[in-house]
């Protein structure tokens, strides 16, 4: 594990457990209260609403870090490694790209919804706060593809590390 790995990974995946737990505990409540004393949770869809968005976006970082998006591997048996190598360095210095401008439209559209004071319809929150830490996220999960940049590639082989015990 790398000093970024070290430094960021514990503290995302303390986080993202912390929102899992909230989600089934509201689901939880929820239930019960709608359908046992027919008084579901004043605000539950929009509190479930944002606990998904924030749970979804301090994952990514940890899912790159660990190199588990969805690939398609369908020519990696077959790819020369000096190719694998150039595609594993544009692939990830274009999704850094992407993600590092998606981060900094998720900033600005922050900022004008902080400006434009926007909260929640039921509950009043602030929907800013949600959209600067998505922001935030976003851009850690830009630079956590930098860090695999540097990272070897890994092929999949088919029959390799599949099945129970592997």
């Amino acid at each position: 594990m790398s000093r970024f790995d070290r430094a960021i990974v514990p503290a995302l995946g303390t986080v993202a457990a912390a929102l899992m737990f909230c989600l089934m505990l509201l689901t939880c409540v929820d239930v019960v209260g709608r359908y046992f004393f027919n008084k579901p949770v004043t605000g539950g869809f929009e509190l479930t609403e944002m606990l998904l968005a924030a749970l979804i976006f301090a994952g990514l970082p940890l899912v790159t870090l660990r190199g588990d998006h969805i690939t398609v591997d369908l020519f990696d048996p077959v790819t020369p490694d000096w190719l694998f190598h150039i595609q594993h360095a544009l692939a990830t210095l274009i999704g850094a790209a992407c993600t590092g401008y998606l981060a900094w439209c998720l900033w600005l559209r922050a900022t004008a919804l902080d400006r434009a004071g926007e909260t929640t319809s039921q509950l009043q929150f602030k929907i800013a706060w949600l959209a600067y830490a998505m922001a935030m996220l976003m851009a850690l999960t830009a630079a956590a593809l930098v860090v695999t940049l540097f990272r070897p590639p890994h092929r999949h082989i088919p029959g390799q590390g599949e099945g129970p015990g592997a």
